[in-house]
């Protein structure tokens, strides 16, 4: 397998980049935070031990591609996900990891229409911070018959992506 035709699906995919399997990433000690700020990244508060994180969906990505891929975080420069490291290790074919990211593009999909559907617009947040804060206002009620038969969608929909992502992607995170 020639790495770089593996490493081509992350141009297809970008799920550790648009919010869906990560929340947030932490910053690592060789990382400048001033410098990623500077090029437009959105810090996250720091945690209590006092370590910097940047938001998901990264302010970097755009179209597939990250728009400071020669000065990304350390972590981003590491990460692989599990699906990449089986179309290395020749597990998985590339057409069928191409299937398996379709899949789960296309399951996100259908979550943030849901979301917006509910009323959760904004996708400056990551898809699992947009879901704790529509389940915690519909959990506060009250709602229409619509609007619970939605968020029933919902909430099936995003196991369904749990599902998949945690099968295919990051199993072993």
């Amino acid at each position: 397998m020639n790495p770089d035709d593996a490493n081509s699906l992350c141009l297809e995919c970008g799920l550790c980049c648009n919010g869906v399997i990560f929340a947030d990433v932490q910053l690592r000690r060789d990382d400048n935070a001033a410098r990623l700020r500077a090029l437009g990244l959105a810090f996250a508060k720091k945690s209590k031990a006092g370590v910097e994180k940047f938001r998901q969906p990264c302010t970097a990505f755009a179209g597939c591609k990250c728009n400071i891929y020669l000065e990304r975080p350390k972590y981003c420069r590491e990460f692989e996900c599990l699906l990449l490291k089986s179309v290395k290790a020749g597990e998985v074919e590339i057409d069928g990891a191409q299937k398996i990211i379709r899949s789960a593009l296309r399951q996100a999909q259908v979550i943030k229409k849901l979301l917006r559907r509910l009323g959760d617009t904004d996708e400056t947040f990551a898809l699992s911070k947009r879901l704790q804060r529509i389940t915690r206002k519909v959990e506060s009620g009250p709602y229409d018959k619509k609007a619970a038969h939605t968020f029933g969608e919902l909430t099936l929909a995003a196991h369904k992506l749990n599902m998949l992502l945690s099968e295919r992607f990051y199993r072993d995170l």
